[in-house]
């Protein structure tokens, strides 16, 4: 589970804000169960530091936890925008820069390359196999390497604006839009039989304009179905139910990258045909 305070908007995040949505940002010092060894470096001290460089924070959540003690030094997520980092290939989507960390030795400080589809206002994660997800150890200049970290994310942007105009432009079947749901429906459950939902439904839109059959729109729609969850389907006892948003950050992080990553197997595959 996560802090559910939290909602994506288009507003620069404030101390205030990221302190009511994820006070572990904000710990003075790590847990105590963290030896000598573990070089402390607060989260805010590299908020600012991504601040100076023009990186602003637009959303923030952390992972609830139920071990009291370790409340405030969880595993938490900000994502940062700069006004100079765009993408012209998609008029709705917006780069991203993705810190994830925690003070309970739970993550290092990693940075990755995200996306957000302002129409559903559900951030993406780019996968790993494609752009380098930089991690930072606990130790020595951390607000300096993941200050150059965000610059090896921009280098990449380039690239990830490639690969989406490759998606935009790779037309699918009907056909192979349910395959696609079908593998993608395998990345948040173990079989076809566990899932509560059929994988067409996972090709349901939202929204009149998602109604296209290019791979872009489609790895979107599925995104949305698959971590937003509440579609309705039954239990294994026949109980119906709603599908349940991922909430983990985990799973959450998981899930995007895998996805992005049959995404691209799915474009190679149909430039390869």
């Amino acid at each position: 589970m996560y802090n559910s305070r939290y909602a994506r908007n288009n507003e620069v995040l404030d101390d205030n804000a990221l302190m009511q949505l994820s006070p572990s940002v904000f710990a003075s010092t790590p847990h105590h169960a963290m030896s000598e060894r573990y070089g402390f470096i607060p989260t805010i001290d590299v908020v600012k530091g991504l601040r100076q460089e023009g990186w602003q924070p637009f959303y923030a959540r952390e992972q609830l936890v139920r071990i009291d003690d370790r409340r405030g030094f969880t595993k938490h997520i900000v994502r940062f925008r700069h006004p100079s980092v765009t993408i012209s290939t998609v008029g709705d989507t917006l780069p991203e820069l993705v810190l994830l960390n925690s003070h309970d030795g739970s993550s290092a400080y990693q940075m990755h390359a995200g996306l957000l589809r302002l129409v559903c206002l559900n951030g993406l994660m780019v996968s790993d196999t494609t752009f380098s997800r930089i991690c930072v150890r606990h130790t020595g200049d951390v607000v300096g390497r993941v200050i150059d970290g965000a610059c090896t994310v921009v280098r990449d942007m380039p690239q990830i604006a490639a690969h989406i105009g490759e998606m935009r432009r790779t037309i699918l079947t009907p056909s192979e839009r349910v395959a696609f749901a079908s593998s993608a429906l395998l990345l948040k459950y173990d079989s076809a039989e566990a899932s509560p939902v059929v994988s067409e439904q996972l090709l349901r839109t939202r929204r009149y304009a998602d109604n296209a059959p290019d791979l872009w729109t489609t790895f979107n729609v599925v995104q949305e179905n698959l971590i937003r969850g509440g579609l309705l389907g039954r239990s294994s006892t026949g109980r119906r139910l709603r599908t349940r948003e991922v909430k983990s950050i985990n799973e959450d992080t998981r899930i995007n990258k895998a996805l992005w990553q049959l995404t691209e197997r799915v474009c190679e595959t149909k430039e390869a045909a």
